[in-house]
């Protein structure tokens, strides 16, 4: 008997400090020492107290000291500490420490029992085993290890069952009382032979796994996987929950105020009808005072003056009721979501989806989707942010957010800004999926022309030879320039005809084959007068002529033949001086400011001009000269785009993707051209049997071109 208690101490001694242990508290490696070691022997390291087992060196987070009472205590300790209990206390009477010795014990009721207490004990109960204290045995012992646990309800009754709906023990008095009706109940001893079966197959699953290494690193990374998983869900579930809550609140607060205004109209009245005399005497005075008037003009007196405004009801109101939206109720009931394992992607299984068939091209939105599936090939359907999408060149290309299409792959949307070659890069987890990385061949883009537009058809009534077109900032007028006629008409956007400014001529009011056209602001219409070597500045609302300046000749402010007209960020007018080769920039009263030269080739002098990021983009003889003014004085021509396959580059502008729209020819028809302001091609129209002029894009990315057919062409 004494070595089985020594034997009993060991077990429940703590190896830190070599004491019966207290409170003993189990640690996620499974190992058991004091509470109180246990926080004695925390470090703190950044912040988190950290306890390392003096067994297996493994550790045990805690993020506050206090976190020592969350650990589970070590029930198989705790009841040899109550057995180890009662062995060194047996002579104190379990009734009461005030009585004689115990100098007995009942096993069934375990209580350690005086001579007194026993008697009492002996009459009123007959069948328990009592036994002499001195002559317990190791039997006696172990038989108080198995212990049955008294019923909560009946605690005169020991647990002989187990109701497996509930999950609690229970006694036969419990299943008298119908506490547990139509619940599935089993014995108790079948209770423990299920759960002891459940253990022993655990702990051969432990085994197993134990001795296949594989395994057990998987089910180690499913386990950090599903707790990395649960910190984000949970993080999405108090979000969620914050959101709707805040939306709630607010709108309960959008009620009660509407709730409170319906009171406060309905106080108001009352007052009135209670006291009208009063109130039709005050305000009276009120009308009346020579102070009313300036007590209009201040906000917190003209809310006061509202109090004495009588509103009638109508009279078949009969008050006022809040009714509740059932949808929403039932749709709260629903709960916030779902909590749903998933299965884990194969990279190896899974694959980007590319159909050989399929042309992408450039500036259009393409879908790439990607095929995740299982080891065993089953499809699935992991997080949005478990697969990344990667697509270079990154320059090349715009790419949204991964979604889950309709039917449940996951895919990103995309445009190509140029046509070549793009690489699509996808990994699940960092590794990559079958086929990655994918290469994807894209096309120049096909942009679609169209010679109608169903509301502005009136531009194209009268076939002439139509230049110049503008459209102002706001989008409430197009200006269209017709060089023929020697005017320019001005239109709104629904295609009625504003104003016909210009007749042929050389007077005020007259033009001569007028050329380019830029809004100066939403109104003023700045006009290439081109044969008169002329800029004009026109009122698009009145049609006044608000001023002109140059003249022919080569002098600074001269022209000779000015095309292209544009006006920057700045206001300033810039003009292509074709004759002279060359490119003036003046304020937008006129003034000169400063020049630059163009390559003086044969029929190369600049037709149009724009100013994007900085930098001039200038169209002369076969190519778009792209150039840096440094100080206004120093012309540094930084790329030229066209060349050898696109020539006699016209109108110019720039889009609302920033890129270079270019009216010009390609193999000998004209079209209309896309570049990359940096150069690149992006693509072009279908060949069209007019030559194009100017161009303008409108707030909404539509583009409308001029002809030399008087078409006006929209894309």
């Amino acid at each position: 008997m004494k070595s089985f208690v020594e034997d009993l101490k060991l077990q429940v001694q703590c190896s830190l400090c070599n004491e019966t242990m207290f409170e003993p508290k189990l640690l996620q490696c499974f190992h058991t020492f004091c509470k109180t070691c246990i926080k004695t022997n925390a470090q703190l390291d950044d912040q988190v107290n950290i306890f390392k087992c003096p067994q297996c060196d493994s550790s045990t987070e805690l993020k506050e000291l206090n976190d020592v009472e969350d650990l589970e205590i070590s029930p198989i300790h705790s009841r040899i500490l109550q057995v180890l209990s009662f062995v060194e206390n047996q002579k104190v009477c379990s009734i009461s420490a005030s009585h004689s010795d115990a100098l007995w014990r009942c096993l069934d009721c375990d209580r350690s029992l005086c001579e007194d207490c026993l008697r009492n004990h002996s009459t009123f109960i007959k069948d328990h085993k009592v036994v002499a204290l001195s002559e317990m045995t190791k039997e006696n012992v172990e038989l108080m290890f198995k212990k049955k646990i008294t019923c909560k309800e009946h605690t005169n009754q020991d647990n002989v069952l187990h109701c497996q709906d509930c999950n609690e023990f229970v006694c036969l008095l419990c299943l008298r009382d119908h506490h547990h009706n139509d619940h599935k109940i089993t014995s108790l001893q079948e209770f423990i032979t299920a759960k002891k079966d459940s253990l022993s197959k655990n702990l051969e699953e432990i085994e197993k796994m134990h001795a296949n290494e594989e395994e057990k690193k998987q089910q180690e990374q499913i386990a950090i996987d599903i707790n990395r998983d649960g910190e984000k869900a949970q993080k999405q579930v108090k979000e969620l929950t914050k959101k709707l809550v805040k939306k709630i609140t607010d709108q309960e607060q959008e009620l009660l105020n509407e709730i409170q205004l319906c009171m406060t109209k309905a106080d108001r009245n009352l007052r009135i009808l209670r006291h009208t005399p009063a109130a039709q005497e005050y305000i009276k005075y009120l009308i009346q005072s020579e102070v009313v008037s300036g007590m209009f003009d201040m906000r917190s007196h003209a809310e006061y003056l509202e109090t004495f405004i009588y509103k009638t009801y109508e009279k078949d109101i009969g008050g006022i009721k809040f009714k509740p939206n059932k949808l929403l109720c039932e749709q709260i009931d629903t709960g916030l979501g779902l909590v749903q394992d998933y299965k884990k992607v194969d990279p190896k299984m899974s694959l980007v989806n590319s159909n050989p068939l399929y042309a992408m091209y450039a500036m259009n939105k393409e879908k790439l989707t990607v095929t995740l599936r299982t080891y065993k090939g089953e499809l699935c359907d992991p997080p949005l942010d478990d697969v990344t999408i990667h697509m270079t060149p990154e320059d090349d290309v715009r790419v949204g957010e991964n979604q889950v299409t309709m039917d449940d792959l996951i895919g990103v949307n995309f445009t190509p800004l140029v046509p070549g070659q793009l690489t699509a890069e996808v990994k699940v987890h960092g590794n990559p999926v079958s086929n990655s990385p994918l290469v994807i061949n894209i096309q120049p883009q096909r942009i679609q022309n169209k010679t109608v537009h169903p509301k502005l058809h009136a531009l194209n009534i009268v076939p002439q030879d139509l230049s110049g077109i503008a459209v102002n900032k706001s989008n409430t007028k197009i200006a269209v320039a017709d060089r023929s006629a020697c005017c320019v008409r001005v239109f709104n956007m629904d295609g009625d005809l504003l104003l016909s400014y210009g007749s042929e001529g050389s007077g005020r009011g007259q033009l001569k084959n007028p050329e380019g056209l830029s809004f100066l602001d939403d109104t003023d219409l700045v006009i290439a007068d081109c044969n008169n070597h002329r800029i004009c500045i026109v009122d698009t609302t009145s049609g006044r002529l608000v001023t002109t300046f140059g003249c022919q000749g080569n002098m600074d402010g001269q022209f000779n033949g000015p095309r292209g007209v544009h006006v920057d960020d700045d206001s300033n007018i810039i003009v292509c001086d074709y004759g002279n080769h060359r490119v003036q920039v003046f304020t937008k009263n006129g003034d000169y400011l400063y020049q630059f030269t163009i390559p003086n080739k044969p029929y190369s002098g600049p037709y149009s001009t724009i100013k994007h990021n900085g930098l001039f983009y200038v169209s002369a003889g076969s190519v778009v000269h792209v150039i840096e003014m440094k100080d206004n004085q120093s012309p540094t021509t930084v790329n030229t785009i066209g060349e050898q396959d696109y020539y006699n580059p016209r109108g110019l502008a720039i889009d609302n993707d920033n890129n270079l729209l270019v009216c010009g020819c390609s193999s000998g028809s004209e079209v209309y051209i896309k570049f990359k302001s940096d150069g690149r091609y992006v693509g072009k129209t279908s060949f069209l049997k007019c030559a194009l002029k100017y161009l303008a894009v409108l707030n909404d990315g539509q583009i409308i071109c001029t002809s030399d057919k008087g078409n006006v062409f929209f894309m």
